[in-house]
C-alpha cells in the first residue's frame, strides 16, 4: 500500500484482479453489495462478472462530479444501515480513519467488520456472507485475537491469501506504479459467525532476554 498521498478517507483503489480471483473460489448467491465502494472499480468488476442488477455499490464520502466506474451511491454511512441492500456484502474497508478520523490498530476496518456481522446476523436465514480485502498481517493482531477481540468472537471462515503482492495506490495516484510488496488476502465470514473453538496465531515461546546456549553433544540445550 503506498502512503505516499495518504487520503483522508483511507481509499486506495483495490486492483480489479484481486475480485476476478475472488470469483473464482467463491460464490455469491443473491448478488453483492460493495460497502465501501469509493469509485466502485471492484464493483463495476463484480457486475462484470455477476451482471449489474446483480451488484450494489455505496460510499461515505460526497461523489458530486467525481468520476467512478460503476452507479455508487454516495453519501452513505455503512455504520448506519440498518439492513441488508444485498445478501452478501464485500469491500476493502478502510483501515486508519474512521468518519475522517485517525484510529490505531486498523480499528477502522474491525468496527466496519462487526457492524457487517451484525447486520447479517439479524437478517437471518436471508443473509449471507461478508467478504473483505485486508492486509494478511490483520490475521495476526493481538488486538483481534485476545479475549473480546474480533477473530475470538467472529473467526473467518475461510482466508484466501493472495501469493503475488499487491500494491494499492490511493484514488488519486497518478504516478508511476511499482512492483506490489504488501500480502492481502479475502477473508470470508459466513454463517455462523459467532464460531467458538478459534485457535489463536502461535506465540514464540522464548523471551527476548534469554541468551543463546551452546546445544550439547546430544542436541538438548
Amino acid at each position: 500500500m503506498s502512503n505516499s498521498i495518504r487520503p483522508l478517507d483511507d481509499h486506495y483503489r483495490s486492483p480489479p484482479c484481486t475480485f476476478r480471483a475472488l470469483a473464482s473460489v467463491e460464490s455469491f448467491p443473491g448478488g453483492l453489495h460493495e460497502f465501501c465502494a469509493g469509485d466502485g472499480i471492484l464493483a463495476a468488476t463484480a457486475a462484470d462478472i455477476l451482471g449489474c442488477g446483480n451488484v450494489a455499490a455505496s460510499t461515505i464520502g460526497d461523489l458530486t462530479g467525481k468520476k467512478t466506474y460503476f452507479p455508487v451511491a454516495g453519501n452513505q454511512d455503512f455504520l448506519q444501515r440498518k439492513e441488508l441492500i444485498k445478501p452478501n456484502l464485500f469491500s476493502n474497508p478502510p483501515y486508519g480513519r474512521l468518519h475522517g478520523e485517525r484510529v490505531g490498530k486498523a480499528r477502522a476496518a474491525t468496527t466496519i467488520i462487526r457492524h457487517a456481522i451484525d447486520l447479517l446476523t439479524a437478517a437471518g436465514p436471508i443473509g449471507g456472507k461478508l467478504i473483505c480485502l485486508l492486509d494478511l498481517r490483520y490475521l495476526l493482531s493481538e488486538d483481534r485475537n485476545l479475549d473480546g477481540g474480533l477473530f475470538i468472537d467472529h473467526p473467518p471462515a475461510r482466508v484466501h491469501a493472495f501469493m503475488d503482492r499487491i500494491t494499492m495506490y490511493p484514488a488519486a495516484f497518478e504516478g508511476k506504479t511499482t512492483r506490489g510488496k504488501q500480502s492481502f488476502a479475502w477473508f470470508v465470514w459466513e454463517w455462523p459467525f459467532l464460531r467458538p473453538g478459534h485457535v489463536p496465531p502461535l506465540r514464540r515461546a522464548c523471551t527476548a532476554k534469554r541468551s543463546f546456549t551452546r546445544p550439547t553433544r546430544n542436541g538438548s540445550i
